[in-house]
């Protein structure tokens, strides 16, 4: 038998879930949620990106889980969630890993081809400096990829199938025999920064803050372009400014940041080799609409009383 729970939305999420949600379940919206009456009733808390502590739903006395639209948990205090007994459960796959995956392939893309530049060329009148452009291809290029979970499966099909990039990985979690089924060849991270392309899809973890620095930047070619679509805090933001500015590398597509928004003084947004946006890459509609009917499909678990299969602390009790 199913309840109906009371589920707060902290971020916006595709109106196709929301209507599924409140067809079964009440809501509490994104745009005033912490000014809502019914706060301390809720019982499932809905986010995307927003910081999520004990501070706030420790105020919630009758939260039973907390639903993640989206794979990546660095936002959520988990371990404060299991002491109170709190399932946590995210929301990865479907639409929205092609549609990151895509959202990579996008930026190598528009940095190998310039297309910021070219478009510059054009509105300032500067159309003969074509022949002085020499652009980059996708087609045949060596890329690593740091981390091979889904989103990094999807970039490598992307990459290999489509235009024949040779395609290598790093992922200490992934047996080596499992990519190589996948036409991937596994090399040490030392060896995967040499390559023309370097695409990070690994969670943020303790391991993997700055996991890009100054050291690692420094083993890339000056002809190689960095693209980050998983995780601000992974990439050291003002080594990263130095290695653009002094051209240790030629180019990097960031689509996530350690600060989210970035301080209007980041290092990066004075930089014409650095293609920024602001957490996108998996915001496609058919992405949205996938995952806020999987977070729905989740909600509506917790709500017959079941264990989500997606659930990140299994070692909460009963």
């Amino acid at each position: 038998m199913s309840s109906r729970e009371l589920v707060c939305i902290i971020d916006p999420i595709h109106p196709i879930g929301v209507e599924r949600l409140s067809a079964r379940h009440d809501i509490i919206a994104p745009a005033n949620w912490r000014e809502d009456a019914r706060l301390r009733e809720t019982s499932v808390i809905v986010i995307r990106t927003s910081p999520l502590g004990p501070d706030i739903f420790g105020a919630m006395p009758r939260l039973k889980a907390i639903v993640k639209h989206g794979a990546g948990v660095d936002n959520i205090a988990i371990p404060a969630a299991s002491a109170q007994g709190v399932m946590v459960a995210n929301t990865p796959g479907g639409n929205n890993s092609t549609a990151v995956a895509e959202g990579a392939v996008s930026m190598m893309l528009s940095l190998l081809r310039q297309s910021r530049e070219m478009d510059a060329l054009v509105r300032g009148n500067r159309w003969n400096e074509r022949w002085q452009i020499r652009l980059g291809d996708l087609t045949g290029a060596k890329v690593g990829l740091i981390g091979f979970g889904r989103i990094a499966r999807c970039v490598a099909r992307i990459c290999s199938a489509g235009f024949g990039a040779e395609v290598a990985a790093f992922d200490p979690m992934v047996p080596d025999e499992d990519m190589r089924a996948a036409g991937v060849e596994p090399l040490p991270l030392e060896r995967i920064l040499q390559r023309d392309i370097v695409s990070i899809h690994t969670p943020l973890s303790e391991g993997t803050r700055n996991l890009i620095d100054t050291v690692e930047l420094g083993l890339m070619a000056p002809h190689a372009i960095l693209v980050n679509c998983s995780r601000g805090g992974i990439v050291n933001e003002a080594a990263l400014a130095e290695a653009l500015r002094s051209g240790q590398i030629a180019g990097a597509g960031i689509d996530v940041f350690e600060a989210e928004p970035p301080s209007p003084d980041n290092p990066l947004f004075g930089l014409t080799n650095c293609m920024l946006s602001p957490h996108v890459a998996g915001v496609t509609e058919a992405g949205m609409k996938d995952m806020a009917l999987h977070v729905a499909s989740v909600v509506d678990c917790v709500s017959r009383g079941e264990r989500p299969a997606t659930l990140l602390n299994p070692e909460i009790s009963e």
